[in-house]
């Protein structure tokens, strides 16, 4: 990677220098192609190529427990209904992130599944996340256009396409991708509201704020707050009350979800699926410092036990005492998950980028920054990046602007820079060679993506081959754990449709349990599945733990 990056460098130098200086209006041909309408398509067509490749199969599923329990909800929200009723035994269905009682719903605020239920609707779950991304490219590149240049776009969109945290994250179901696209369009939307004042564009602001916040309410309020700031003073400014009512009342309306959402699941407008989960499976589980030490209100399975172990451990060295030095660590895991292993080069050319900073772009670096500060009141592994996903556009930008900045000063137009003037055809042409070579350690990376992206489904793929050759039309087959199972990988699952679906993946609880549950379904074929030696058994009505009466080993 490093040494790909220098290659870059050097191309981007000896065009600088040797690129024939143009007069007059001919921008040249680079310069078209990148300030052209048709290059939106391209770039929404290449992005979600890249993004499915790196899924690294025809039909993605989620794996990990947050990405089932935003799936689950969506396939919940595309049947009409904001939760199911509880199953007549829950423990059998405890699933992490995912609440089953009094009712069958995801923990987590509801802005992203609404956004998946289009898919869910559709029968194609990855929809929404490769539209989602395909948006972020495209308000990423329309942006960093009109505020620099079509070359600094195109390089700003190639640095966060193949960025590892993209790369990795971008292929899931988790909510940033959704938040993600509400910070990039709300942003354009202010500063079209800033140029022409149509209430249009301040009612879009208002909108997108407000779906960030029922996304990801921490992350929605780093957001708002300094968007906040901007509109009133601007309407404070203009005396532009009126429209700011309005907008107003846009948000209020987004807002209004929680209160119904939470009615419909937990019975009380005023406690959210969220809180109540917390309550029942991880009271640590807060905004603060320490370990709040309050015991979970319901049993817990080995599975909810484990990971408890490993998401409150950060808790106990999370103090005021040890802020600084939690940011340091999150900054460090940040920058390798946003430029790579490039040992500091393509970081320095960031910092170059600030020197570029104008009022807008001054703007979203603080907004990024704030967001990185504001998640300080969790705590939560350095190495989980992911809760800073919106900010890889912005240091993407950063980074391009200062490959800007390096090109000008190469090539002798730095005076041309400090003047604004990006579209010089030398730069457009640098800028655009230098984005096609970085393109190459971005492959490299896409296919150590494609490789992890199998082993993360490894777990699920073994369960889903045993599970297709069960003969009978209905069963239900219990998971026996193995000791050393991975806390983040859920093999147990919840369905939107219990009812039609052909099998039930419950918890092995034992000969008794087992027992009742299959009195409830007498329909159902038992089987037991042994993680350890990842083998199907069919088991007997009778003695549906110790005796099974034939074994499939799986594949």
């Amino acid at each position: 990677m490093v040494t790909i990056t220098f290659v870059a460098i050097l191309l981007v130098a000896l065009l600088a220098h040797r690129s024939v200086e143009q007069t007059g209006n001919d921008v040249g041909v680079l310069a078209r192609v990148v300030d052209s309408r048709w290059i939106l398509l391209v770039i929404a067509a290449l992005t979600v190529t890249v993004v499915w490749v790196s899924w690294a199969t025809w039909h993605p599923f989620p794996v990990v427990q947050d990405e089932m329990a935003y799936v689950l909800q969506s396939q919940i929200f595309a049947r009409g209904r904001w939760a199911l009723p509880a199953p007549a035994i829950p423990e059998f269905f405890e699933q992490p992130h995912v609440l089953v009682v009094p009712a069958v719903a995801e923990k987590y605020f509801p802005g992203h599944a609404l956004v998946l239920t289009i898919g869910s609707l559709l029968g194609l779950p990855a929809l929404m996340p490769l539209v989602l991304h395909a948006g972020i490219a495209v308000s990423l590149f329309i942006m960093a256009r009109r505020i620099a240049s079509g070359a600094i776009a195109f390089l700003t969109w190639v640095l966060w396409l193949f960025s590892p945290m993209v790369l990795y994250f971008g292929p899931s179901f988790y909510s940033e991708a959704t938040t993600t696209f509400c910070w990039l369009a709300g942003w354009y939307a202010l500063l079209e509201w800033r140029t022409n004042r149509r209430l249009i564009w301040l009612l879009a602001v208002a909108l997108f704020t407000g779906w960030a916040a029922i996304t990801r309410p921490l992350t929605g309020l780093a957001y708002a707050i300094p968007i906040g700031i901007v509109v009133l003073y601007d309407v404070y400014k203009t005396r532009r009350w009126r429209d700011l009512s309005f907008a107003f009342a846009v948000g209020l309306a987004v807002m209004a979800i929680l209160p119904l959402w939470s009615a419909q699941t937990t019975g009380d407008w005023r406690t959210t699926p969220q809180a109540l989960y917390t309550r029942l499976y991880m009271p640590y589980d807060v905004p603060g410092f320490g370990l709040v030490r309050t015991p979970p209100a319901r049993a817990l399975t080995p599975e909810l036990v484990h990971l408890n172990l490993v998401y409150s451990y950060a808790h106990t060295r999370h103090f005021p005492s040890t802020l600084l030095a939690t940011f340091v660590e999150r900054v460090k895991m940040l920058s390798v998950s946003v430029w790579g292993t490039s040992h500091g080069v393509l970081l320095a050319f960031a910092l170059l980028g600030l020197l570029t900073l104008t009022t807008a772009t001054a703007f979203a670096v603080g907004s990024a920054v704030f967001l990185v500060l504001a998640y300080l009141l969790y705590a939560t592994p350095a190495s989980w990046t992911l809760y800073y996903y919106e900010t890889v556009p912005v240091f993407a930008f950063l980074t391009a602007s200062g490959f800007a900045w390096a090109a000008a000063v190469a090539g002798a137009t730095l005076r041309q820079v400090r003047e604004g003037e990006w579209r010089s055809p030398r730069l457009t042409k640098a800028l655009t060679v230098g984005a096609l070579v970085l393109c190459l350690p971005g492959v490299r990376a896409l296919r150590l993506i494609r490789v992890q992206k199998r082993i993360d489904r490894l777990p699920h793929a073994s369960l889903a081959r045993v599970v297709a050759r069960i003969p009978e039309r209905k069963a239900v087959v219990f998971v026996r754990y193995s000791p050393l199972h991975d806390s983040n990988v859920t093999l147990v699952r919840n369905s939107a449709n219990p009812s039609a679906e052909r099998v039930w993946i419950v918890y092995d609880r034992g000969e008794r349990e087992n027992a009742r549950l299959l009195t409830l379904a007498p329909e159902r074929a038992p089987y037991l599945f042994d993680e350890v030696s990842h083998t199907l058994y069919e088991l007997s009505r009778r003695n549906a733990h110790d005796v099974p009466r034939s074994a499939n080993a799986a594949e």
